[in-house]
């Protein structure tokens, strides 16, 4: 079952840049139409001209990151057995990569424990990505879930963000 769809009550909480889109678009039921129906970023003004690349990881070594928060509209009561992190219409402004962490936060408060549901990893242009925790895709899939918090490095748009139990 899909925990943070709007339908249920899922909502975009808060995020580092509304530039071109707010967080709650991300929890909408369908597939994005274009661009303007997810959530992307402004580039950085301190964006350097060459990202560096770091030699363990290959991904993008720099601080730069916009950050989501999401409310699930149902708590992950038993944990998350799937997430699905879409890229659909980004196809050269999607994020080089992503992190997804979660936190239980039942009364909203302003402190959380946030920890990693689905570590930085790689994304691609335009494609659902999907993490199962029967594939051991998922960190910390057994936690109960409240909220997520979507970070893109350095910048960019993702479309959806679907969260099971």
């Amino acid at each position: 079952e899909e925990l943070s769809s709007l339908e249920l009550g899922g909502t975009g909480i808060s995020c580092s840049n509304k530039h071109y889109g707010e967080p709650w678009r991300l929890l909408q039921s369908n597939l994005g139409k274009d661009m303007g129906d997810g959530w992307e970023t402004a580039r950085h003004p301190s964006r350097p001209a060459i990202l560096i690349k770091d030699p363990n990881t290959h991904l993008i070594d720099s601080p730069l990151m916009d950050w989501a928060i999401l409310k699930l509209g149902k708590p992950a009561i038993a944990g998350v057995a799937r997430v699905i992190l879409d890229t659909k219409h980004f196809r050269g402004n999607y994020p080089e990569s992503v992190m997804l962490e979660g936190c239980y936060n039942p009364d909203g408060s302003t402190e959380a424990e946030w920890f990693t549901l689905v570590p930085r990893t790689r994304m691609s242009p335009d494609a659902e990505h999907i993490f199962d925790r029967n594939k051991e895709q998922l960190h910390n899939s057994t936690r109960i879930v409240t909220h997520v918090r979507l970070s893109t490095f350095p910048d960019g748009g993702v479309s959806r963000v679907r969260v099971y139990g």
